[in-house]
C-alpha cells in the first residue's frame, strides 16, 4: 500500500492518527502499509501545533527504523514549509498549513539540528 490514496479503507484511522494528539498512540500494521509516513506525519502535525522537538517521543524498534523516520519528518516539514502537502498529510491538511501552522513548522525547519533526532 505505501502512501495513502484517497478513499483507502484505513483512511479513518490515518487522519485519527494523524490529528488526535491529547493521547498516545501505538500504530501497528504490517509491512510496507505506511506506518512510518503515518507516524511522521503524526509529529509535523505535532511540530506545526507548537509542540517542542523534546516534548515528542517517537519509539522504533530499530536504529535503522528511527533514522528513516527522522529523515520522513524532516522531509514533511520541509514540505510544509515550502507550501506543499505531502500525499500523506492530503487528507488531515486539504488547504495546507494555517499561519498558525506555518509558524511553528518554519521555526522547526531552521532550528537546531536536534529538532528530530533517534536516541
Amino acid at each position: 500500500m505505501g502512501v495513502p490514496q484517497p478513499g483507502v479503507a484505513d483512511e479513518t484511522a490515518r487522519v485519527t492518527a494523524l490529528t488526535s494528539h491529547g493521547r498516545s498512540l501505538l500504530v501497528e500494521a504490517g509491512a510496507g502499509s505506511g506506518k512510518t509516513a503515518v507516524m511522521a506525519g503524526r509529529v509535523a502535525m505535532l511540530l506545526a501545533e507548537g509542540v517542542a522537538p523534546k516534548a515528542i517521543a517517537a519509539v522504533t524498534f530499530t536504529e535503522l527504523a528511527a533514522s528513516e523516520l527522522l529523515l520522513r519528518v524532516r522531509t514533511v516539514v520541509t514540505e510544509l514549509v515550502a507550501g506543499r502537502v505531502p500525499t500523506e498529510l492530503r487528507a488531515a491538511l486539504p488547504g495546507g498549513p494555517s499561519g498558525a501552522q506555518s509558524r511553528p513548522l518554519a521555526a522547526a525547519a531552521a532550528g537546531p539540528g536536534d529538532t528530530t533526532r533517534s536516541a
